[in-house]
């Protein structure tokens, strides 16, 4: 019996899944050895970013041809303008970004380079542009570090089914055809079981299903994962998904897996397999097995992350995923659908097991670093996991979400879990408002929880809050107040992320919805696996303005955090990056002072500033820098809501082009530094002042050429470049 279990595209590249090595681990431990596990999420992001591969992308898209047709139009409509701006960054970059991506690869892999800072932005720089390049290959599709989009939206089957043979825009097509499949026919699997976690895996995953199903018709291919918890049942009502797979496996997997193993040996029948959904052969008809209790937690082993490629992680340590726990032991907020990704109860294992599990997988494998992949850090947890820590004599790092429990997360705790390891903990803050705090069933305190924070920056462990903007109700000067709170203590808050509420089909508040003022849905009619609903309340924001007040959230971000400012956005993104650079510094006041803070800029003191020499330049005959602010001017509050995705729909596209004033041709530079991977667009005059910084010209004399009434302004000009990297 051969099974293959295969984590699809696209998930983060920095670190292994925890759904694969809990299968493989419980297969093997029960009798079913011949387990092997394809991560071909990082597979296909090491494949797309090659020289070769973007070599080849770069011939397809011949961005100098097709933005020499843009650069000859004496205007550009919206829709060009957003083609203008990839195609001029491609023609700029694009050779140099195929010729260094191995390289960049290396860095983020490399423990001696990984940590030099400039090296490490530059690195993360050039993937990302990588990854432009390849997307264009297939746009309007996109390819990112955070997400895969193609213009077919997952809420609507029929176009999943149309993308999933979409050769034009379905990049994993031919990727599946020239490296997955010689893989899976090597191991020639009896079963195939496909874990679905975002649903930024769904086209890619049927995509894999309906390729294999026609290489060998007779392999039992199964889907389970958080995904399928939200959509399986919709799903199971469109016949072309039985042509493409055979089950369904509902909530965690263990059981029905193992007992899929035996439906295939012939052991037993898939109405004898629990939690499953598949359609009878005989009578075409779709079944739903019974319901049972997930298995207990405490009788899973320890996952086993053998035949994963751990090497190709984008990191350069590894930091495994581990669950102490499944489910939420508090699992009363209103808008919490977890019980509907992990099943019923909460569930944990003792912590005499999970100090096991570390002391397994750091013997196994050399990780030092973990991720406890929980709800919430448990009180009991709180208090004496970093004991046993300590006890066991284990010297290891980790991080984990936790909620804010006043009576728990005292200085003393705060500085057990520092000395154990704990580096960083994510908290649910959500709101400053008491109020809407109530009304979400958090059970916390904001000024006590004020004090929880404080515990635990004080003991050294950087703090991340999640926040809400636009719960039904809340008011924008509720929202407003929260981000003011944050601000005003942003000394012991390290990061924020916030996102807009949204309201989801299978959450308490959606039955409850007359209760939160909820007084109209907006169903999609052609949505049929629709899963979130825009909505309109009768008191509190309204949904744009909900999504405006986000957009204030973000710019303070930017402007007031460090791991937000300029370069370090990026820093902040990658999943276990910032982490990592938590254990090498020891601490965030380290980090900060010795890598975050940007330094300072010496063009004010520099005598005869000059540009360096390496820059890479390219004139544009229109002005890059305003298509920039146009394109970045459409936010959510302008185009309607499309959830998991940040394209343009055709209809809004075609909309802008009608009633956006066209831009008439200015022209501008583009100039690309390669040691930092950072692109700048200059002005005409901003491009003069670059030129004259040559090192003969002081900076009275750089400045010289124009009116007296705007040296100021050119002397400030010379700031920025300097601290755009653009001088030595």
């Amino acid at each position: 019996m051969r099974v293959a279990l295969v984590f699809p595209p696209q998930g983060h590249f920095t670190q292994p899944y925890l759904s694969l090595p809990s299968l493989a681990a419980y297969l093997r431990a029960n009798g079913y050895p011949e387990v092997w596990q394809l991560d071909e999420s990082i597979e296909a992001y090491d494949h797309f970013l090659s020289r070769e591969r973007l070599e080849r992308a770069l011939a397809r898209i011949q961005a100098p041809a097709k933005l020499a047709e843009l650069e000859a139009k004496p205007e550009l409509c919206f829709s060009e303008m957003e083609r203008y701006q990839t195609l001029s960054e491609i023609a700029l970059i694009g050779d140099e970004v195929a010729r260094s991506i191995d390289a960049a690869k290396r860095v983020l892999r490399s423990k001696e380079e990984f940590y030099d800072y400039e090296r490490y932005l530059w690195a993360g720089r050039t993937l990302e542009q990588g990854l432009r390049i390849f997307s264009q290959e297939f746009a309007p599709t996109r390819l990112t570090a955070h997400g895969f989009v193609m213009r077919y939206r997952v809420e609507r089957s029929r176009e999943i089914v149309a993308a999933l043979s979409d050769e034009r825009e379905n990049p994993y097509l031919s990727y599946f055809r020239e490296q997955t499949l010689p893989r899976l026919k090597q191991i020639d699997p009896d079963l195939v079981g496909i874990s679905i976690t975002f649903p930024s895996q769904a086209i890619p995953a049927l995509t894999l299903a309906r390729l294999i199903k026609q290489w060998k018709p007779s392999v039992h291919i199964t889907v389970g994962g958080g995904l399928m918890a939200y959509v399986a049942d919709k799903l199971s009502r469109q016949p072309a998904l039985w042509t493409l797979i055979d089950s369904i496996v509902l909530l965690e997997g263990e059981r029905p897996l193992l007992s899929l193993c035996e439906v295939v040996e012939g052991k037993r029948t898939l109405a004898q397999v629990s939690n499953l959904i598949y359609r009878d052969a005989a009578s075409g008809e779709v079944v739903k097995t019974a319901q049972i209790d997930p298995l207990d937690i405490k009788t899973l082993p320890t996952p086993d992350f053998d035949g994963l490629p751990l090497a190709k992680y984008f990191s350069p340590e590894l930091v495994l995923p581990l669950a102490a726990t499944r489910g939420c032991y508090w699992g009363k907020c209103v808008f919490c659908t977890l019980y509907t990704v992990i099943g019923p109860g909460y569930r944990g294992r003792s912590i005499e097991q999970t100090v096991e599990d570390m002391q397994i997988l750091q013997r196994k494998y050399g990780a030092n670093s973990f991720y406890l992949a929980i709800e919430d850090l448990p009180p009991n947890m709180a208090k004496r996991f970093p004991r046993a820590i300590l006890d066991a004599g284990l010297k290891i790092n980790w991080w984990c979400d936790a909620r804010l429990e006043h009576d728990v997360f005292d200085a003393e705790t705060c500085r057990e879990l520092a000395a154990s390891g704990c580096k960083r903990i994510a908290y649910g803050y959500e709101s400053s408002s008491q109020r809407v705090l109530t009304a979400m069933c958090k059970g916390i305190d904001p000024d006590k929880s004020l004090e929880l924070i404080r515990n635990t920056h004080a003991a050294g462990i950087s703090v991340t809050l999640y926040a809400m903007v636009g719960f039904p109700t809340e008011t924008r000067e509720e929202a407003r107040a929260t981000l003011a709170t944050i601000l005003a203590n942003q000394r012991w808050i390290q990061e924020v992320s916030v996102r807009v509420f949204y309201l989801d089909e299978s959450s308490e508040i959606f039955r409850r919805r007359s209760e939160f003022d909820i007084v109209e849905i907006y169903p999609d009619p052609e949505a049929d696996l629709q899963v979130y609903y825009d909505f309109k309340t009768g008191s509190g924001m309204t949904r744009p303005e909900a999504r405006q007040t986000y957009l204030e959230f973000t710019a303070a971000l930017r402007s007031h955090f460090p791991v937000f400012q300029n370069t370090n956005m990026l820093y902040h993104e990658l999943k276990s990056h910032y982490f990592l650079y938590l254990v090498k510094h020891g601490s965030w006041d380290a980090l900060r002072e010795n890598v975050l803070e940007p330094a300072e800029s010496r063009a004010g003191t520099e005598r005869k500033p000059r540009r360096k020499a390496e820059l890479v330049e390219r004139e544009l005959a229109h002005d890059r820098s305003e298509i920039d602010r146009i394109v970045s001017s459409i936010d959510s509050a302008t185009v309607r809501p499309r959830y998991q995705s940040d394209l343009f729909e055709s209809e809004d596209l075609a909309r802008f082009d009608r009633e956006m004033p066209p831009l008439a041709r200015a022209p501008s530079k583009l100039v690309y530094d390669p040691a930092s991977g950072e692109v700048q667009c200059l002005s005409p005059a901003a491009a003069e002042v670059l030129e004259r910084c040559d090192g003969s010209r002081t900076l009275a004399e750089v400045v010289e050429i124009f009116p007296a009434t705007v040296r100021a302004e050119a002397e400030r000009c010379v700031q920025e470049i300097a601290r755009a990297g653009l001088l030595v």
